[in-house]
Parts: C-alpha cells; structure tokens; sequence
C-alpha cells in the first residue's frame, strides 16, 4: 500500500540542545568560549534610556556563524540563520524567535561601532580565553597572506597621488636603543615619495594591487595559526597598495 506523508499539524515538546550532534563545531566553540563578556565590552556604545536593542552578543555570534560557513551576504546570512536549526541553537534563539533584520549589522557598522576597536577587543578575548582552555598551546604557529578582493566595481576606479614613505625598516625599540648608543650610529632618514595609486571609490580604504598571482583592488590580509586545534590567533590587513612595486605600502 502506498504511503503518505501526514501533514495535520501537532504539539510537541522539543529539545533543540538534543538535535546538535556532540561533534558538531558550534557546540566545540559554545562549550570553550563564553560570550558574556561583550556585553561589558559593548556597554559604553549604548544609552542607558530608549528601547531595547538587538543582543549584542548575537549579533557577534551570527558575524562568528557568516564567517565560519562563508556566508558574505548579510540578507543570506539572516536567512540561513533563520531555516538552520545549529545557528539557531548557537545564537541561543528558539523557534519562535525573530533573526535579527540584515539591516541591523550595516547600521551598527556605520553608527555605533565604526572605529572603536570593539572587533579587536572581542577576538584578543576570545584569543585569551582559548589560551586559558588549553585550545592554543603557543608552541608552534604557522603564518600565511592572501589577497583579499574588495566588493566594489573594477569601473569604481580612479588614479590618485600619495605620499609614501621610504626610510629603512626600523629595528625593535630595545635594538634600536642599544645601537644608539654606539660611536658612529646615525639616525634612518625619513624619505616621502609620490607614487601615482588606483583607488575605488566605492571602497576607499581598499588599493591594487599587481602581482604574478595577485591583481585587482582590495586588501592583503596576513594571519598566524596555532596549530594545536587550527585558533587564528593574529590577523593583520594591508592597504593602500603601490602598483609600481606590486606589494603594500601601508598597513591598517
């Protein structure tokens, strides 16, 4: 006898923490890290009066997601979350619960959170208490660059002049004191060149770069791995790159 699918609508108690497998990555990083603390790093970006806002720890949770699953859009990102019963877990949301709108992450972007160095508050934490949990050993760490293409129109383009500087790399402070201090010793001098750049104006902080493998705007983003359990534990971003040399000449 053919079978069908029973569609009338029940009541069921469920469990969402049941249905994530003890493998699973989110729950490694649930079970090692405790996200309470942004809610101190976040406090002095919020009024003490007016409406509520959105958690800030979900949202730093959903970027955590949007990031591990290579979800760029932040429109797929709020409905991937919404249909993905692990993300909803992760983010401590039940099935009722509304994803935060796509709009919310742009809007704390740009008002809230541009230029305060929270970001980099929230990685260093997490770092220290990866540290703590014995997921970073700090014994071996291995360090890799890529070229990181801006999300902007190759058409966005436009030549532009800067200044760049051209002194010889400087040594650690504790070297450069020591040589100092011997007969002889003489200052590195500070060279400005003014080198012709290509600049988006979509993307302003982003630059070209060319190279044998590498070409177009963006940024060069360098991080260190421990190696343990594969913790990034330091990210760097270069920008404003010099299409003579073919490399970056600023850095973030």
């Amino acid at each position: 006898m053919m079978g069908r699918q029973d569609t009338q609508m029940q009541m069921i108690i469920f469990d969402m923490d049941s249905m994530i497998p003890d493998d699973h990555l989110l729950r490694q990083i649930k079970n090692t890290v405790n996200f309470d603390f942004i809610y101190e790093k976040a406090a002095p970006y919020y009024s003490n009066i007016g409406r509520r806002s959105i958690d800030p720890v979900i949202l730093v949770k959903m970027l955590l997601i949007g990031y591990l699953y290579g979800i760029k859009s932040e429109r797929r990102l709020e409905e991937e979350i919404s249909l993905n019963l692990a993300y909803r877990w992760f983010c401590d949301m039940d099935l009722m619960q509304k994803v935060p709108d796509h709009s919310v992450f742009s809007q704390n972007r740009k008002r809230r959170f541009k230029d305060s160095g929270i970001f980099r508050e929230i990685f260093n934490e997490i770092v220290y208490q990866c540290i703590r949990s014995g997921a970073v050993s700090g014994t071996t760490g291995v360090a890799d660059g890529s070229f990181l293409p801006a999300n902007v129109s190759w058409a966005s383009r436009y030549e532009t002049k800067e200044k760049i500087g051209c002194s010889t790399t400087k040594y650690l402070e504790e070297l450069e004191e020591e040589l100092s201090s011997m007969p002889g010793y003489k200052e590195p001098e500070n060279v400005e060149k003014e080198k012709e750049c290509l600049k988006s104006r979509t993307d302003p902080e982003c630059g070209y770069i060319h190279q044998t493998r590498k070409k177009g705007l963006g940024y060069l983003t360098e991080m260190t791995v421990d190696t343990k359990c594969g913790i990034i534990t330091g990210v760097d971003v270069r920008q404003h790159f010099n299409p003579i040399c073919g490399g970056a000449v600023a850095a973030n």
